[in-house]
């Protein structure tokens, strides 16, 4: 079967997370993402420990053929070339290559396309259809625009790491990289709407990615301003700002999480903990009594789970079916039945010595009638350069040596 993205080219230009995660996302969905890195160098995710090669996985680089870990989780599915956009015969073959390609992307600072003669007014000129992605940590203009931006910065100045924690405690970071991975997936839907309307208008467009605005667009979905209003703490770790029990809760040999929504569910919960005589307590007759009392909750709960495994409290929970489910440590994740039977956990693999032994998540969305997914492993720096100068552009092999040599490519 096809897949959706089919004849589409990306040109990459992007480097660390925010940009790549982008175009992983795209090449799962089957365009040819063609990753432009500087010759010699590369991503320089590149080098970031820890490496895995034919001497297995290690801290520390052990051969030339060794290759970041990020690198090759991030970057499946994708071609790789080397090219100088610093000189002006490497911006010539760039331009050649936005001739024939539907998308540029990157996540450079603002202006230095720009100063490099090569942003989106100038590549328009070239191809009018031409799709140009920019993600940077405050967009494109603004006072902030300026400011060196990482995911742990995203995460502080958009509201994330303020509503995360607990209510006594600091501000808390989220666990996975998402200042960079929610503004790559807008990236995403920026560009698929930009293809969509190029089909109609054969327009391209430009697409301005803040990864602050992003982030902060998954915050406010709490009534978190009217919560102030009324004293109550926007940081409530594990628990439900209205609903109680809706926490995280530990049993004699794990954690698990007990969501209890509405009436139905709470006596449900009753008879499941054995509970019964509290079906008449008034307290607990709504979930705003419910809330109100959620201490008294917090220790009923506890109370029932003080002599009892994970195991034993969800099997008693889903007889009733309370809705509750284990907290999982990564290792257990990876051994999740449900995961493993959807293909969702992966084998990395190293593009000259194959199975590294770690595993990485596969593409989540699945369609019926096209296919989706990545065909190919991580390239190595510049592995297709040949296939891409030679094939695409026509480049003779005199002048792919010779631009080899005066480190074009």
């Amino acid at each position: 079967m096809r897949k959706h993205l089919e004849g589409v080219k990306v040109l990459d230009l992007t480097a660390y997370l925010s940009g790549p995660y982008a175009t992983l996302n795209l090449a799962a969905l089957g365009a040819d993402v063609i990753k432009i890195e500087r010759p010699k160098i590369g991503d320089p995710c590149r080098w970031n420990p820890p490496f895995a090669g034919p001497n297995g996985v290690s801290f520390e680089m052990k051969n030339n053929t060794d290759m970041s870990i990020l690198y090759l989780k991030r970057n499946r599915g994708k071609r790789s070339i080397f090219l100088n956009l610093k000189e002006e015969r490497g911006k010539a073959l760039f331009r050649r290559l936005v001739n024939m390609s539907d998308i540029v992307m990157e996540n450079f600072s603002p202006g230095v396309m720009e100063r490099m003669g090569l942003d989106y007014p100038d590549l328009k000129k070239i191809n009018p259809g031409i799709i140009y992605c920019s993600i940077s940590g405050y967009g494109q203009d603004g006072p902030f625009r300026d400011r060196t931006a990482f995911d742990l910065t995203i995460q502080a100045t958009s509201g994330i790491m303020g509503i995360t924690g607990y209510p006594d405690g600091p501000p808390t970071r989220c666990g996975a990289w998402i200042g960079d991975m929610i503004p790559s997936l807008y990236s995403v839907v920026g560009i698929l709407a930009a293809l969509y309307s190029r089909e109609k208008t054969g327009q391209g467009d430009k697409i301005d990615i803040a990864m602050q605005a992003a982030c902060f667009s998954v915050v406010t979905d709490e009534a978190l301003d009217y919560n102030m209003s009324l004293g109550m703490p926007v940081r409530t770790g594990n628990r439900n700002p209205r609903l109680a029990p809706w926490n995280s809760y530990k049993a004699k040999d794990g954690h698990l999480i007990i969501c209890v929504a509405n009436n139905t569910q709470w006596n449900a919960f009753l008879k499941a903990t054995g509970r019964e005589d509290l079906e008449g307590d008034d307290r607990f007759k709504n979930q705003e009594g419910r809330f109100k009392y959620s201490d008294d909750v917090e220790h009923i709960v506890n109370q029932w789970l003080e002599n009892l495994t994970r195991q034993e409290a969800l099997k008693r929970l889903r007889e009733y079916k309370v809705p509750c489910d284990a907290v999982l440590e990564y290792e257990e994740v990876l051994e999740s039945p449900q995961l493993n039977h959807r293909n969702m956990i992966q084998d990395v693999i190293h593009p000259v010595s194959g199975n590294t032994g770690l595993k990485v998540a596969g593409f989540p969305i699945r369609f019926t009638n096209s296919e989706a997914g990545f065909e190919r492993p991580a390239p190595y720096c510049g592995e297709h350069n040949e296939e891409v100068y030679k094939e695409l552009l026509g480049v003779s092999d005199e002048e792919l040596e010779e631009l080899k040599e005066d480190n074009i490519i």
